[in-house]
């Protein structure tokens, strides 16, 4: 089996909620209504701009993460990748992923050939990204409160930015200017997406059994 991760550009409305948030938001479709682990310092805008578009019904937060249930499916409200997926007789892995205005969705095929008719049909809607690609026995997944970093895109980009080039070398293989410089962030600015990155990937290493 072949399992891909795409990023889509000018996705839904989910997407657009985490477009200028440092939010990310993790969904399961149960058909009446999703299931939403939404985490970030910016967790309340995004929690508000996906109430004036399907509603939320009850939610529970502790810490960083806030765990919603809403009063629509948002695949009822639009047009869904699930169409697509079944013409080629292809798998969502769930859940499906919102960070920095994208939508991230791991697709499972039985054959390279019909992820790549997926890609191709994807691309006449979205501006399509592939993540990673690769050859399992079984997809990964990912399920609610279990012991994972979530990092959003972005902090993701950042912190892979610095192990390979070097910035936890000894000695430095390169600076925080030099990482801002190369994302067009002010120095800070990639400091602190840096320091969440890494207090999330600790929090989630100290958390694992």
């Amino acid at each position: 089996m072949q399992q891909a991760t795409f990023r889509l550009a000018g996705g839904d409305g989910y997407a657009a909620a985490t477009a200028d948030a440092d939010a990310r938001v993790r969904l399961w479709c149960n058909d009446h209504c999703d299931l939403l682990d939404v985490r970030g310092g910016d967790a309340e805008g995004v929690l508000a701009a996906v109430d004036d578009d399907v509603g939320v019904r009850e939610r529970v937060s502790e810490g960083d993460a806030t765990l919603a249930v809403t009063d629509a499916c948002l695949r009822t409200e639009t047009d869904g990748v699930e169409d697509t997926l079944a013409r080629h007789g292809c798998l969502l892995v769930p859940p499906l992923t919102y960070a920095d205005g994208e939508k991230h969705l791991r697709v499972l095929a039985l054959t390279p050939a019909s992820l790549t008719e997926v890609y191709h049909d994807l691309r006449a809607d979205y501006d399509v990204t592939v993540a990673d690609k690769q050859t399992v026995s079984a997809p990964r997944s990912a399920a609610p409160g279990e012991a994972a970093p979530n990092l959003t895109a972005r902090q993701a980009a950042v912190l892979r930015a610095a192990v390979e080039s070097g910035y936890y070398d000894r000695p430095r293989g390169t600076t925080t200017d030099a990482l801002a410089d190369r994302f067009g962030l002010a120095r800070s600015t990639l400091e602190e997406h840096l320091r969440r990155a890494e207090r999330k990937v600790t929090a989630a290493f100290v958390a694992a059994p």
